[in-house]
């Protein structure tokens, strides 16, 4: 079973904000947030609470740099010679 709520646009934002700097989804930040403070039992719901690792998913947030963009990190990595899948078939051949 699941509810709506219903918040006022300034508070959503704040909270997408929030999820979103924690690689999170809304739901799943207060689902974590909840079980944190011990006040609810989250069970049953679809969150992926077992295995996120939100203090490195907090520490990214907070060392990720917005000024690389995505072209130039393509540019960087088309500069490597070879080809990834190789270099990973060769390694797992090694073991």
């Amino acid at each position: 079973m699941s509810q709506t709520l219903h918040l006022p646009d300034a508070v959503y934002k704040a909270l997408q904000e929030a999820a979103e700097a924690n690689g999170t989804t809304p739901v799943d930040w207060i689902a974590a947030h909840l079980s944190e403070t011990g006040t609810a039992k989250v069970s049953g719901m679809s969150c992926k609470e077992d295995w996120i690792d939100r203090d490195f998913l907090k520490t990214y947030a907070q060392q990720a740099d917005d000024s690389v963009s995505l072209e130039a990190v393509r540019q960087a990595m088309a500069k490597i010679p070879g080809r990834l899948t190789d270099d990973l078939r060769a390694e797992r051949d090694e073991r």
